[in-house]
Protein backbone atom coordinates (compact mmCIF):
# COMPACT_ATOMS: atom_id res chain seq x y z
CA UNK A 1 0.00 0.00 0.00
CA UNK A 2 1.44 3.30 -1.32
CA UNK A 3 1.93 5.80 1.56
CA UNK A 4 0.67 9.86 0.82
CA UNK A 5 4.02 10.79 -0.09
CA UNK A 6 4.67 7.94 -2.57
CA UNK A 7 0.88 8.73 -4.36
CA UNK A 8 2.59 12.43 -4.81
CA UNK A 9 5.22 11.20 -6.38
CA UNK A 10 3.82 8.94 -8.90
CA UNK A 11 1.55 11.39 -10.16
CA UNK A 12 1.08 12.25 -13.96
CA UNK A 13 4.18 14.37 -15.15
CA UNK A 14 2.13 15.25 -18.43
CA UNK A 15 0.06 17.56 -16.23
CA UNK A 16 1.93 18.71 -12.96
CA UNK A 17 -0.41 20.22 -10.53
CA UNK A 18 0.94 23.32 -8.59
CA UNK A 19 -1.06 25.04 -5.72
CA UNK A 20 0.27 28.48 -4.06
CA UNK A 21 -0.71 30.38 -1.01
CA UNK A 22 -0.18 34.26 -1.29
CA UNK A 23 -1.93 36.61 1.32
CA UNK A 24 -0.25 39.52 0.67
CA UNK A 25 -0.90 42.32 -1.86
CA UNK A 26 2.87 42.29 -2.11
CA UNK A 27 3.09 38.62 -2.08
CA UNK A 28 0.28 38.41 -5.11
CA UNK A 29 1.92 40.77 -7.48
CA UNK A 30 5.50 38.73 -7.14
CA UNK A 31 3.31 35.04 -7.84
CA UNK A 32 1.63 37.30 -10.84
CA UNK A 33 4.64 37.37 -12.69
CA UNK A 34 6.03 33.73 -11.42
CA UNK A 35 3.29 32.09 -12.99
CA UNK A 36 3.96 33.33 -16.53
CA UNK A 37 7.42 31.74 -16.27
CA UNK A 38 6.45 28.47 -14.52
CA UNK A 39 3.65 28.25 -17.50
CA UNK A 40 6.53 28.70 -20.11
CA UNK A 41 8.37 25.50 -18.50
CA UNK A 42 5.24 22.79 -17.39
CA UNK A 43 2.77 24.41 -20.89
CA UNK A 44 0.60 21.81 -19.44
CA UNK A 45 0.48 21.99 -15.97
CA UNK A 46 -2.66 23.16 -13.44
CA UNK A 47 -2.34 26.40 -11.24
CA UNK A 48 -4.15 26.26 -8.33
CA UNK A 49 -4.11 29.08 -6.06
CA UNK A 50 -5.31 30.92 -2.41
CA UNK A 51 -3.33 34.60 -3.57
CA UNK A 52 -5.20 38.23 -4.98
CA UNK A 53 -6.46 40.19 -8.07
CA UNK A 54 -2.93 40.43 -9.90
CA UNK A 55 -2.84 36.33 -9.76
CA UNK A 56 -7.14 36.43 -11.45
CA UNK A 57 -4.96 37.54 -14.39
CA UNK A 58 -3.11 35.08 -15.05
CA UNK A 59 -4.00 31.11 -15.76
CA UNK A 60 -3.74 30.38 -12.54
CA UNK A 61 -7.12 29.46 -11.06
CA UNK A 62 -7.47 31.75 -7.77
CA UNK A 63 -9.93 29.72 -5.79
CA UNK A 64 -10.63 32.99 -3.05
CA UNK A 65 -8.57 36.30 -2.98
CA UNK A 66 -6.82 35.77 0.50
CA UNK A 67 -5.24 39.38 -0.50
CA UNK A 68 -8.44 40.75 0.98
CA UNK A 69 -7.56 39.03 4.44
CA UNK A 70 -4.15 40.68 4.74
CA UNK A 71 -3.88 41.67 8.20
CA UNK A 72 -0.86 42.85 10.76
CA UNK A 73 -2.82 43.18 14.10
CA UNK A 74 -4.16 40.47 16.15
CA UNK A 75 -7.81 41.79 16.77
CA UNK A 76 -8.18 41.96 13.11
CA UNK A 77 -6.84 38.36 12.66
CA UNK A 78 -9.08 37.12 15.36
CA UNK A 79 -11.77 38.45 13.37
CA UNK A 80 -10.87 36.41 10.10
CA UNK A 81 -10.45 33.19 11.92
CA UNK A 82 -13.56 32.12 11.32
CA UNK A 83 -12.88 32.64 7.14
CA UNK A 84 -9.28 31.45 7.99
CA UNK A 85 -10.51 28.26 9.44
CA UNK A 86 -12.76 27.35 6.50
CA UNK A 87 -9.87 28.18 3.99
CA UNK A 88 -7.60 25.37 5.79
CA UNK A 89 -10.81 23.11 5.79
CA UNK A 90 -11.01 23.31 2.04
CA UNK A 91 -7.13 23.45 1.20
CA UNK A 92 -6.93 19.87 2.98
CA UNK A 93 -9.47 18.78 0.98
CA UNK A 94 -8.03 20.21 -1.97
CA UNK A 95 -4.88 18.19 -1.00
CA UNK A 96 -7.16 15.20 -0.99
CA UNK A 97 -8.70 14.99 -4.20
CA UNK A 98 -6.96 17.10 -6.89
CA UNK A 99 -3.17 16.24 -4.89
CA UNK A 100 -0.88 18.95 -6.26
CA UNK A 101 2.65 17.63 -6.96
CA UNK A 102 4.09 20.86 -5.24
CA UNK A 103 2.70 23.71 -2.90
CA UNK A 104 4.59 27.08 -3.07
CA UNK A 105 3.67 29.43 0.06
CA UNK A 106 4.56 33.16 -1.01
CA UNK A 107 4.91 35.33 2.51
CA UNK A 108 2.24 35.82 4.51
CA UNK A 109 3.88 33.55 7.55
CA UNK A 110 0.83 32.76 9.97
CA UNK A 111 -1.58 31.62 7.51
CA UNK A 112 0.88 29.61 5.10
CA UNK A 113 2.18 27.80 8.57
CA UNK A 114 -0.67 26.26 8.44
CA UNK A 115 -1.10 25.57 5.04
CA UNK A 116 2.14 24.02 4.75
CA UNK A 117 1.43 21.75 8.23
CA UNK A 118 -1.47 20.55 5.99
CA UNK A 119 0.39 20.00 3.00
CA UNK A 120 2.99 18.03 4.45
CA UNK A 121 0.43 15.91 6.29
CA UNK A 122 -1.21 15.06 2.57
CA UNK A 123 2.67 13.88 1.63
CA UNK A 124 3.11 16.95 -1.25
CA UNK A 125 6.28 18.90 -1.08
CA UNK A 126 6.48 22.62 0.43
CA UNK A 127 8.64 25.65 -1.54
CA UNK A 128 8.63 28.84 0.27
CA UNK A 129 9.21 31.87 -2.45
CA UNK A 130 9.75 35.09 -1.02
CA UNK A 131 10.02 33.79 2.79
CA UNK A 132 8.61 35.31 5.68
CA UNK A 133 11.75 37.56 7.25
CA UNK A 134 11.95 35.31 10.46
CA UNK A 135 15.39 36.23 10.99
CA UNK A 136 13.77 39.62 11.98
CA UNK A 137 12.07 39.10 14.83
CA UNK A 138 10.40 35.83 16.19
CA UNK A 139 13.65 33.50 15.03
CA UNK A 140 12.26 30.89 16.74
CA UNK A 141 9.90 30.36 13.81
CA UNK A 142 13.15 28.75 11.85
CA UNK A 143 11.96 25.39 13.65
CA UNK A 144 8.36 25.68 11.83
CA UNK A 145 10.84 26.47 8.16
CA UNK A 146 12.63 23.38 8.78
CA UNK A 147 10.07 21.28 9.64
CA UNK A 148 6.79 21.80 7.07
CA UNK A 149 9.41 23.39 4.22
CA UNK A 150 11.12 21.40 1.72
CA UNK A 151 12.90 24.31 0.03
CA UNK A 152 13.18 27.71 0.50
CA UNK A 153 14.27 30.51 -2.46
CA UNK A 154 16.26 33.44 -1.05
CA UNK A 155 16.23 37.29 -1.54
CA UNK A 156 19.08 38.15 0.08
CA UNK A 157 22.24 37.14 0.41
CA UNK A 158 22.32 37.46 4.56
CA UNK A 159 18.87 35.90 4.60
CA UNK A 160 19.91 32.70 2.69
CA UNK A 161 23.27 32.27 5.09
CA UNK A 162 21.10 32.76 8.19
CA UNK A 163 18.32 30.13 6.75
CA UNK A 164 21.14 27.77 5.77
CA UNK A 165 23.38 28.25 8.99
CA UNK A 166 20.26 26.63 10.81
CA UNK A 167 19.50 23.71 8.68
CA UNK A 168 17.33 24.50 5.98
CA UNK A 169 17.86 23.98 1.58
CA UNK A 170 17.65 26.91 0.15
CA UNK A 171 18.35 29.00 -3.39
CA UNK A 172 19.11 32.23 -3.68
CA UNK A 173 18.08 34.06 -6.37
CA UNK A 174 17.57 37.29 -5.94
CA UNK A 175 14.90 39.39 -5.15
CA UNK A 176 12.45 40.27 -8.08
CA UNK A 177 12.39 44.39 -7.64
CA UNK A 178 15.31 44.70 -9.16
CA UNK A 179 14.74 42.77 -12.06
CA UNK A 180 11.35 44.99 -12.22
CA UNK A 181 13.12 47.96 -12.37
CA UNK A 182 14.95 47.42 -15.36
CA UNK A 183 11.69 45.77 -16.79
CA UNK A 184 10.50 48.39 -19.52
CA UNK A 185 6.83 47.45 -18.40
CA UNK A 186 5.53 50.93 -17.00
CA UNK A 187 2.87 53.13 -18.36
CA UNK A 188 4.46 55.60 -20.76
CA UNK A 189 0.79 57.01 -21.44
CA UNK A 190 0.71 57.71 -17.42
CA UNK A 191 4.29 59.07 -16.82
CA UNK A 192 4.18 61.36 -20.58
CA UNK A 193 0.19 62.95 -18.49
CA UNK A 194 2.04 63.12 -14.75
CA UNK A 195 5.06 65.09 -15.89
CA UNK A 196 2.59 67.41 -17.98
CA UNK A 197 0.20 67.74 -15.09
CA UNK A 198 2.93 68.70 -12.45
CA UNK A 199 4.72 71.27 -14.88
CA UNK A 200 8.05 71.11 -14.34
CA UNK A 201 7.80 70.42 -10.64
CA UNK A 202 10.22 68.19 -8.65
CA UNK A 203 7.88 65.28 -7.57
CA UNK A 204 7.42 63.59 -3.54
CA UNK A 205 6.48 60.41 -3.82
CA UNK A 206 3.98 59.74 -0.93
CA UNK A 207 3.71 56.15 -0.23
CA UNK A 208 1.14 54.85 2.69
CA UNK A 209 1.52 51.13 2.07
CA UNK A 210 -0.97 48.43 0.63
CA UNK A 211 -2.49 47.21 3.97
CA UNK A 212 -5.69 49.04 4.94
CA UNK A 213 -4.36 49.57 8.45
CA UNK A 214 -1.07 51.09 7.59
CA UNK A 215 -3.03 53.69 5.81
CA UNK A 216 -5.01 54.36 8.73
CA UNK A 217 -2.16 54.21 11.29
CA UNK A 218 0.32 56.56 9.02
CA UNK A 219 -1.99 58.68 6.50
CA UNK A 220 -1.90 62.08 8.54
CA UNK A 221 1.90 61.90 9.23
CA UNK A 222 2.84 61.70 5.84
CA UNK A 223 0.12 64.42 5.08
CA UNK A 224 1.66 66.16 7.84
CA UNK A 225 5.11 65.87 6.59
CA UNK A 226 4.15 66.15 3.16
CA UNK A 227 2.71 69.62 4.05
CA UNK A 228 5.71 71.29 5.57
CA UNK A 229 8.24 70.32 3.09
CA UNK A 230 5.92 72.02 0.29
CA UNK A 231 5.85 75.16 2.42
CA UNK A 232 9.46 74.74 3.01
CA UNK A 233 10.85 74.32 -0.63
CA UNK A 234 10.56 75.65 -3.72
CA UNK A 235 9.01 73.59 -7.23
CA UNK A 236 8.10 70.76 -4.89
CA UNK A 237 4.62 68.94 -5.98
CA UNK A 238 3.17 65.73 -3.59
CA UNK A 239 1.77 62.64 -5.44
CA UNK A 240 0.38 59.94 -3.58
CA UNK A 241 0.45 56.39 -4.65
CA UNK A 242 -2.19 54.27 -3.22
CA UNK A 243 -2.54 50.63 -3.61
CA UNK A 244 -6.52 50.49 -4.92
CA UNK A 245 -9.21 53.08 -5.67
CA UNK A 246 -10.95 52.28 -2.39
CA UNK A 247 -7.62 53.56 -0.49
CA UNK A 248 -7.74 56.22 -2.96
CA UNK A 249 -10.58 57.62 -2.02
CA UNK A 250 -10.10 57.30 1.74
CA UNK A 251 -6.69 59.65 1.00
CA UNK A 252 -8.84 62.08 -1.13
CA UNK A 253 -11.41 62.59 1.65
CA UNK A 254 -8.82 63.31 4.33
CA UNK A 255 -6.86 65.64 1.88
CA UNK A 256 -10.64 67.61 1.13
CA UNK A 257 -10.67 67.71 4.91
CA UNK A 258 -7.18 69.02 5.42
CA UNK A 259 -7.46 71.37 2.46
CA UNK A 260 -5.05 69.63 0.13
CA UNK A 261 -4.99 69.21 -3.55
CA UNK A 262 -2.36 66.76 -4.03
CA UNK A 263 -2.71 64.37 -6.54
CA UNK A 264 -3.84 60.99 -5.81
CA UNK A 265 -3.66 58.02 -8.07
CA UNK A 266 -3.89 54.43 -7.40
CA UNK A 267 -1.97 51.31 -9.08
CA UNK A 268 0.67 53.36 -10.19
CA UNK A 269 3.43 53.56 -7.46
CA UNK A 270 6.31 52.18 -9.40
CA UNK A 271 5.66 55.30 -12.06
CA UNK A 272 5.52 57.42 -9.46
CA UNK A 273 8.12 56.54 -7.48
CA UNK A 274 10.21 56.34 -10.96
CA UNK A 275 9.58 60.25 -11.97
CA UNK A 276 10.08 61.26 -8.18
CA UNK A 277 13.13 63.23 -6.58
CA UNK A 278 12.42 61.44 -3.29
CA UNK A 279 10.40 59.45 -1.76
CA UNK A 280 7.88 59.37 1.65
CA UNK A 281 6.52 56.17 2.66
CA UNK A 282 6.03 53.31 5.17
CA UNK A 283 8.12 50.44 5.89
CA UNK A 284 8.09 47.65 3.81
CA UNK A 285 9.14 46.14 0.22
CA UNK A 286 8.54 50.02 -0.87
CA UNK A 287 12.34 50.19 0.39
CA UNK A 288 13.71 47.55 -2.00
CA UNK A 289 11.49 49.35 -4.73
CA UNK A 290 13.00 52.51 -4.12
CA UNK A 291 16.64 50.80 -3.77
CA UNK A 292 15.79 49.39 -7.14
CA UNK A 293 15.11 52.91 -8.58
CA UNK A 294 17.70 54.46 -6.89
CA UNK A 295 15.53 56.98 -4.75
CA UNK A 296 16.18 58.94 -1.79
CA UNK A 297 13.55 57.24 0.82
CA UNK A 298 12.62 58.25 4.35
CA UNK A 299 10.06 55.76 6.20
CA UNK A 300 7.35 56.29 8.74
CA UNK A 301 5.69 53.69 10.65
CA UNK A 302 3.46 54.39 13.98
CA UNK A 303 2.73 51.51 15.84
CA UNK A 304 1.00 51.07 19.19
CA UNK A 305 2.87 51.62 22.36
CA UNK A 306 2.28 48.44 23.50
CA UNK A 307 3.45 46.75 20.02
CA UNK A 308 6.58 49.55 20.31
CA UNK A 309 7.69 48.52 23.52
CA UNK A 310 7.01 44.59 22.93
CA UNK A 311 9.20 44.87 19.84
CA UNK A 312 12.35 45.53 21.90
CA UNK A 313 12.19 42.19 23.01
CA UNK A 314 11.20 40.44 19.84
CA UNK A 315 13.25 42.34 17.01
CA UNK A 316 16.26 40.65 15.78
CA UNK A 317 17.90 43.15 13.70
CA UNK A 318 18.61 46.55 14.09
CA UNK A 319 16.60 48.53 11.38
CA UNK A 320 12.69 47.70 9.58
CA UNK A 321 13.77 48.85 6.50
CA UNK A 322 15.11 46.03 3.84
CA UNK A 323 17.08 48.80 2.47
CA UNK A 324 18.69 49.63 5.69
CA UNK A 325 19.75 46.17 6.40
CA UNK A 326 21.02 44.95 2.62
CA UNK A 327 23.43 49.00 3.09
CA UNK A 328 24.35 47.86 6.80
CA UNK A 329 25.47 43.77 5.75
CA UNK A 330 27.60 45.31 3.26
CA UNK A 331 29.53 47.47 5.42
CA UNK A 332 33.14 45.63 6.41
CA UNK A 333 32.56 45.29 10.21
CA UNK A 334 29.28 46.01 10.39
CA UNK A 335 25.99 43.33 10.70
CA UNK A 336 22.14 44.34 10.63
CA UNK A 337 22.07 41.68 13.70
CA UNK A 338 22.02 42.46 17.01
CA UNK A 339 24.54 39.81 18.79
CA UNK A 340 22.69 36.50 19.98
CA UNK A 341 21.32 36.66 22.96
CA UNK A 342 21.80 40.15 23.24
CA UNK A 343 18.75 42.32 24.33
CA UNK A 344 18.69 46.24 23.27
CA UNK A 345 18.20 48.74 25.90
CA UNK A 346 15.49 50.43 24.01
CA UNK A 347 13.45 49.82 20.93
CA UNK A 348 14.77 53.34 19.76
CA UNK A 349 17.68 53.46 17.54
CA UNK A 350 21.22 54.79 18.72
CA UNK A 351 23.22 57.53 17.44
CA UNK A 352 25.67 55.10 15.46
CA UNK A 353 22.47 53.21 14.26
CA UNK A 354 20.82 55.80 12.82
CA UNK A 355 24.13 57.29 11.15
CA UNK A 356 24.82 54.01 9.16
CA UNK A 357 20.46 54.40 7.76
CA UNK A 358 20.49 54.55 4.01
CA UNK A 359 17.21 55.44 4.31
CA UNK A 360 16.37 57.50 7.00
CA UNK A 361 13.96 55.31 9.28
CA UNK A 362 11.11 56.01 12.49
CA UNK A 363 8.94 53.31 13.74
CA UNK A 364 7.58 54.99 16.72
CA UNK A 365 3.88 55.50 18.26
CA UNK A 366 4.82 59.04 18.66
CA UNK A 367 4.62 61.14 15.43
CA UNK A 368 7.84 61.80 13.60
CA UNK A 369 6.23 64.05 11.03
CA UNK A 370 8.81 66.87 11.27
CA UNK A 371 11.91 64.36 11.93
CA UNK A 372 11.15 63.23 8.31
CA UNK A 373 9.98 66.63 6.65
CA UNK A 374 13.13 68.42 8.21
CA UNK A 375 15.45 65.50 6.40
CA UNK A 376 13.13 65.60 3.11
CA UNK A 377 13.62 69.37 3.36
CA UNK A 378 17.29 69.19 3.51
CA UNK A 379 17.56 66.81 0.43
CA UNK A 380 15.19 69.10 -1.76
CA UNK A 381 17.35 72.11 -0.94
CA UNK A 382 20.61 70.95 -0.96
CA UNK A 383 20.71 68.97 -4.50
CA UNK A 384 24.61 68.08 -4.25
CA UNK A 385 23.63 66.57 -0.92
CA UNK A 386 21.04 64.75 -2.99
CA UNK A 387 23.04 63.61 -5.87
CA UNK A 388 25.81 62.51 -3.31
CA UNK A 389 23.12 60.59 -1.54
CA UNK A 390 21.54 58.96 -5.22
CA UNK A 391 25.48 57.58 -5.19
CA UNK A 392 25.56 56.01 -2.36
CA UNK A 393 22.47 54.01 -3.02
CA UNK A 394 23.32 53.14 -6.48
CA UNK A 395 26.19 51.64 -4.44
CA UNK A 396 24.48 49.30 -2.72
CA UNK A 397 22.25 48.57 -5.48
CA UNK A 398 24.51 47.23 -7.70
CA UNK A 399 26.14 45.27 -4.60
CA UNK A 400 22.82 43.81 -4.01
CA UNK A 401 21.31 43.42 -7.65
CA UNK A 402 23.34 40.05 -8.26
CA UNK A 403 20.85 38.40 -11.30
CA UNK A 404 19.54 39.59 -13.91
CA UNK A 405 16.00 37.95 -14.12
CA UNK A 406 15.20 36.51 -10.01
CA UNK A 407 11.72 35.53 -11.49
CA UNK A 408 13.95 32.90 -14.32
CA UNK A 409 15.89 31.80 -11.45
CA UNK A 410 12.73 30.97 -9.21
CA UNK A 411 10.90 29.28 -12.10
CA UNK A 412 13.90 27.24 -13.17
CA UNK A 413 14.22 26.26 -9.30
CA UNK A 414 10.60 25.20 -8.73
CA UNK A 415 10.80 23.01 -11.81
CA UNK A 416 14.20 21.47 -10.91
CA UNK A 417 12.62 21.04 -7.52
CA UNK A 418 9.62 18.77 -9.09
CA UNK A 419 11.64 16.83 -11.22
CA UNK A 420 13.98 15.57 -7.89
CA UNK A 421 10.32 15.01 -6.17
CA UNK A 422 8.70 13.03 -9.09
Amino acid sequence: MQTNSEQNLTSSAERPCVFFSAGDPSGDAHLAKLIPQLAMRLPNAKFIAYAGPQTQKTVCDVRFDLTKFAVMMLVRAIANLPTYLKLLRDASKLFKEERPDLVVLVDFPGFNWKIAQRAKKAGIPVLYFMPPQIWGWGQWRVKKMRKYVDYVLTCFEFEDKWLQERGCKTAFIGHPFFESARAADLDDHFQKTLLAQTQGQRILAVLPGSRRQELDRNLDDLLDAAQDVVENTTDVTVVIATYSQEHSEIVQARLQARGLNFRVYAGKAREIMKNAVANLGVSGSVSIEALSLCKPTVILYKISKLEYRVLRFLKRVKYVTLANIIAVDLMPEQSPFYPRKYLPKQTAHTDQERELMLFPEYLSYRSHAQDAARILIEWLNNEEKRQELVQRIDQVRSRADLFPSPMQRAAEEIVSFMQKKQ
